[in-house]
């Protein structure tokens, strides 16, 4: 079976500023990686590359052995969802309205079926806001809003799930069902990618970290293996120490 995505000596600049340099890495369903780096590192620009909103430079970005860019938009969508960092909040949609729109793609046209209605109410359901699903959206909170577009990339059924900073907004425990989920659907056989600054909701729930530090792919392990190679810790900050939960998972400690 062909390899899910491979990311080939992608580099990518705006103008007076270098970003991304010779990126290359592979990725198959199952996996929840989580990409890192600090601010400018260029974490969402590779997210845009990877949705195919922007296009590399140079190099080359294959879904299933294909260049991103060959794949109509509509075959495209139905194999890549991505959530950004920021998405119009005031939409005059209810929530069920909101999340069937991640069955666009599927759909006969503007109608949706009965099988469009399950996937938007178990996606829903994952991401605990069924009880929303007629409440107008623009009348929820931010972490709320933020459950119902989560829901929506959900619901889409894609290959391939990328996520730009998926618990913003949320409170801790809608932080943990997040990655719960996310993880979960990378079992279920999904490639999920999520940039995230929290590493120990990373550590715990993801299964292979990429560092973005200055241009490049400074690291890329599994995250059973972060608390052999901490130096990586150094690149984000120097306040940084690692350390064991009582069951020998690794955990960062700040100072």
């Amino acid at each position: 079976m062909s390899t899910l995505l491979s990311v080939n000596k992608v580099s990518f600049g705006y103008p007076g500023r270098h970003v991304l340099d010779s990126i290359n890495f592979s990725a198959e369903g199952g996996e929840f990686i989580v990409l890192m780096g600090i601010n400018g590192a260029g974490k969402t620009t590779l997210l845009d590359i990877l949705a195919g909103l922007r296009f590399p430079d140079c190099g080359d970005i294959l879904l299933r052995d294909r260049p991103l860019r060959a794949w109509p938009p509509r075959e495209r969508s139905r194999r890549v969802s991505h959530l950004p960092q920021a998405t119009q909040q005031d939409l005059p949609f209810t929530v069920e309205q909101m999340v069937l729109m991640g069955r666009y793609v599927h759909a006969d046209r503007w109608f949706e079926s009965d099988e469009d209605r399950r996937y938007a109410e178990d996606a829903m359901r994952r991401m605990d806001c069924l009880q929303f699903r007629y409440r107008p959206f623009s009348s929820l909170s931010g972490g709320e809003k933020q459950r119902i577009l989560l829901a929506a990339c959900v619901a889409q059924c894609p290959e391939l799930m990328l996520f730009d900073e998926p618990a913003t907004y949320l409170d801790v425990h809608q932080q943990l069902q997040c990655f719960t989920t996310l993880a979960e659907l990378a079992r279920e056989g999904a490639l999920c990618i999520a940039i995230t600054h929290d590493l120990n909701l990373a550590l715990t729930h993801c299964t292979r970290v990429l560092i973005l530090h200055q241009g490049k792919l400074a690291a890329d392990f599994p995250t059973t293996e972060a608390a052999k190679a901490s130096e990586w810790l150094t690149w984000l900050s120097p306040r940084l120490r690692m350390t064991h939960t009582p069951e020998g998972n690794p955990w960062v400690l700040y100072r």
